[in-house]
């Protein structure tokens, strides 16, 4: 299927009601989730439309949505964070060059050689002499297409 014509399906999807939308999908996937909102119905017909298409998530996308979704029900306040939960008290190490640098979590950013940093991406260019991924350089991140 073209671009266009899965845009075409997807704009098609607004002109059925929830009823129209519930047969559209059964026809298409079996029996439909039970959304009693018309908007939530047409939103994951057109997800499930481009996942025809261009295919799915990969499964830990997937695990780790479906976690944060379970987090929001369970807490409306939970604001996830997009970084590694590193806390307060915690050591992080890295070899780099034969020499062992030690970086203490502080409750407002970093020490390293007794001296504050406000991200670990600061530390790994004091280190290294150019700007780099925190994260990546202490192996906090895995880099992209890097396996397990």
């Amino acid at each position: 299927m073209s671009p266009q014509t899965l845009s075409k399906q997807i704009a098609a999807l607004e002109d059925l009601d929830l009823d129209q939308l519930r047969a559209e999908w059964r026809r298409r996937w079996g029996e439909p989730p039970a959304l009693r909102s018309r908007e939530l119905l047409a939103h994951a017909a057109a997800y499930r439309l481009q996942v025809d298409v261009f295919g799915d998530l990969e499964a830990p996308i997937r695990r780790r949505l479906a976690e944060l979704g379970r987090r929001f029900a369970e807490d409306r306040g939970f604001r996830p964070t997009s970084g590694p939960q590193l806390r307060p008290g915690c050591t992080v190490v890295r070899e780099w060059g034969g020499v062992r640098h030690e970086v203490k979590v502080l409750e407002e950013g970093f020490s390293y050689g007794g001296r504050p940093f406000a991200s670990l991406s600061r530390i790994a260019e004091h280190i290294t002499g150019v700007k780099r991924s925190g994260v990546l350089f202490f192996g906090l991140k895995p880099k992209v297409g890097a396996h397990p």
